[in-house]
């Protein structure tokens, strides 16, 4: 067994103000920021759940039919604390942000009009991050919530929200769309519509090539963009500031599994680097060599191990249930230790993160009685000896 510390998620529940989970697709990341935010509610904190990912695995691990960009209740009996979840909608806050940068009614309504924009609020890689962290972030603003859970999409995007703010700004200063609006700032005084009448051999030149309306179309875009560029960035400057601060804290979800533990390497060197807090990692679905006896709420007698040593199981050509268990109890064993050594291998481990193993589910987790459950398993885990699986 490792020596790593505990991981005391009670804790981080009491005491954090933004708790973000990250991982790779596919480990129960959904089910444990679910979880997390059902254990803070049970706590007697006020709770919100927001999910990044489109994939509406939120509102099913919540037993609901679908979750809106507005928090949505949830009812989970006599709990001291409120749990609220919603679903990030992309261009509604980024809609929001430019009602609020834009310089001009004029300048808000070309961008609204703007196809290009339509596509940047939906579809540019990162925007989907970027809008998280704006929204996060004017979650704390608005202070009615202790506690913000976010959880993020799976690995491929799983860190963009640290790059998405840079990668928007290098769109609208890079050069290319400098080149686009030089023209316009040339221009000056003369006026948008009458210059873009104007016989400019830039566009004419590029015609051939894409057509003059779709370069005027996103020059309109970038031009109209660029007074606002100023306010994007101080408050991405604030965002990554709050991300920064000893109230926000991050959890790295992961299976015991080399590419997902290879994947919270990642993280963990990226989070690092970064000087962002990581609060420990939680490893989903790991087997255990005593899961099979600690699920059971009784012990075999003598008399039962000798019955079932007679029994003979026909299904299996008539191997015997005392074989059957200790071939079972084997392949338990030979799970838990390559389990182990999965883990073991690992850069967080050697650094000491604190870490939190979450038991292997004989079942899948699709409703609020599983979230539960699973809240049950974030208890801070007593250590236990290394098992060997037996020759």
């Amino acid at each position: 067994m490792s020596d790593a510390a505990a991981l005391d998620l009670d804790a981080l529940i009491q005491h954090k103000r933004i708790i973000v989970c990250c991982g790779s697709g596919g480990v129960g990341k959904t089910t444990t920021a679910a979880a997390l935010g059902y254990r803070g509610a049970m706590q007697g904190r006020k709770v919100l759940v927001m999910t990044i990912d489109p994939a509406r695995r939120l509102a099913q691990a919540l037993g609901l039919a679908e979750l809106d960009h507005a928090p949505q209740r949830i009812q989970i009996g006599p709990a001291t604390g409120e749990l609220h979840a919603m679903m990030l909608d992309t261009k509604r806050t980024f809609d929001a942000l430019i009602e609020q940068y834009a310089p001009s009614d004029a300048a808000r309504e070309t961008i609204f009009a703007n196809r290009y924009y339509q596509h940047l609020s939906n579809s540019l890689a990162g925007s989907r991050e970027f809008m998280a962290m704006e929204k996060v972030y004017e979650m704390v603003q608005l202070a009615s919530y202790d506690l913000l859970i976010v959880d993020t999409p799976p690995a491929q995007h799983a860190l963009d929200f640290l790059e998405a703010p840079a990668r928007l700004f290098d769109l609208f200063e890079g050069s290319f769309v400098n080149l686009l609006l030089q023209p316009y700032r040339v221009a000056g005084r003369i006026g948008f519509d009458i210059f873009r009448r104007s016989s400019d051999r830039l566009l004419k030149g590029l015609e051939r090539l894409t057509g003059y309306a779709v370069l005027a179309d996103l020059s309109d875009f970038f031009l109209a963009f660029a007074g606002m560029a100023k306010g994007f960035k101080d408050r991405s400057q604030r965002v990554m500031t709050m991300l920064r601060e000893s109230q926000t804290s991050f959890l790295l979800i992961c299976a015991p599994e080399p590419s997902s533990l290879a994947e919270v390497d990642r993280f963990f060197r990226r989070l690092s680097a970064e000087a962002l807090t990581i609060g420990g990692v939680i490893i989903n679905r790991v087997h255990q060599a005593d899961s099979i006896f600690a699920a059971s709420s009784y012990s075999l007698t003598n008399d039962d191990v000798e019955l079932i040593s007679t029994l003979p199981d026909r299904r299996l050509g008539g191997l015997d249930l005392a074989s059957r268990l200790l071939a079972a109890y084997r392949d338990q064993l030979t799970m838990a230790a390559l389990d182990r050594a999965a883990i073991d291998a690992t850069d967080w481990i050697r650094a000491q993160v604190p870490m939190h193993r979450v038991p292997h589910f004989d079942r899948d987790l699709h409703s609020l009685a599983d979230v539960a459950a699973f809240a049950a398993q974030l208890q801070i885990e007593a250590q236990t000896t290394t098992a060997t699986a037996p020759t």
